[in-house]
């Protein structure tokens, strides 16, 4: 279960909490737009949301989500700037009021002790600011232990003040996609569909028994890994057994694209599972691979015994289908 971080000031944060409302906000450009409904899309029900305050610089509150995100632009914030923050997901307390927060050092010091790595309140190598990211299970674990240590008598959970009506989900009705061949426009497209279908569960058929699922993984060289899936032991799902890493190319995987895919692994190796290739996966989705990828990867797997897993896909009705390329 991935757990959400939303980035607001300490005035929508108390909106958020008396409202019963997450949100982020959209954009007139269409692939900025499908960017932020890619992030949105992976949000599903029953998982954790945090609340980053900027310039308090801590984290509060553990928090549920209630239902699948939706775009609404009935005003709940003030409007500045013409922006009403309409894609949302509903919130309820949860069993957890803790009254300290965690602030920004005590979250550093985690990172530098390698227990929390995704936290990342600015993208890699794009130098904006997150307005919401996500962290693993795993990671809000170390979270909820310093919330513990931090307050050793927490409070009781209460109800939302005026809580927000039911809107149904419906992200991927904004997304760019021609509504007749059902092909994404951008990139951001194509990531919001996966990250919708992996929020429902699907492709477990293709990808394997998946327990936790990220996009955008911030990594040490400015660069973020597309998407990250970590697989639990099926008898302890504290423990993470393997990992997959996806990178996913609206059109055609070249070998620049395989370049990146590869640096990932290299790192990953590094730096996250200690040279163990055995808990390693990688995939690449794309509509079509240059034969030079293809005609690597088969001397790669023939000489290295490495195998990358490619996936052509497309978009129906229903939903993403793949097709793996054998080699």
């Amino acid at each position: 279960m991935a757990v959400h971080i939303f980035v607001v000031d300490e005035s929508n944060y108390e909106v958020c909490i008396r409202r019963g409302l997450a949100a982020i906000p959209d954009s007139d450009n269409p692939n900025t737009m499908d960017g932020l409904i890619s992030r949105m899309a992976m949000v599903r029900k029953g998982d954790y949301v945090l609340f980053y305050i900027t310039l308090k610089k801590e984290l509060r509150g553990i928090f549920r989500v209630l239902d699948g995100p939706f775009y609404d632009k009935a005003e709940v914030w003030p409007v500045v700037n013409n922006q009403y923050y309409p894609l949302r997901v509903r919130i309820e307390n949860s069993r957890y009021v803790f009254p300290n927060p965690i602030r920004l050092s005590d979250i550093y010091d985690l990172r530098d002790r390698g227990k929390v790595w995704t936290f990342a309140l600015k993208r890699p190598g794009f130098g904006s600011r997150n307005v919401m990211f996500s962290i693993s299970s795993n990671e809000f674990e170390e979270l909820f232990n310093l919330y513990l240590k931090l307050n050793p008598i927490y409070g009781e959970p209460h109800q939302i003040e005026e809580p927000y009506r039911y809107c149904p989900p419906n992200l991927l009705n904004y997304l760019s996609i021609d509504r007749y061949t059902y092909i994404p426009k951008y990139e951001y497209t194509l990531m919001s569909l996966l990250s919708d279908g992996l929020a429902k569960g699907r492709y477990k058929n293709i990808f394997g028994d998946y327990s936790d699922y990220l996009c955008y993984v911030p990594t040490s060289f400015d660069k973020e890994i597309d998407v990250l899936l970590a697989f639990a032991h099926p008898e302890n799902c504290k423990q993470i057994i393997a990992y997959n890493i996806i990178e996913l190319k609206k059109d055609r995987f070249d070998e620049m694209a395989l370049g990146q895919l590869l640096q990932y692994e290299d790192w990953f190796l590094r730096k996250k599972v200690n040279g163990d290739s055995g808990t390693l996966r990688t995939t690449a989705i794309a509509k079509r691979f240059d034969i030079k990828v293809i005609t690597y990867l088969r001397t790669r797997k023939l000489l290295e015994n490495k195998y990358v897993t490619l996936l052509e896909y497309r978009n129906t009705q229903d939903g993403l289908e793949f097709e793996p390329i054998e080699y």
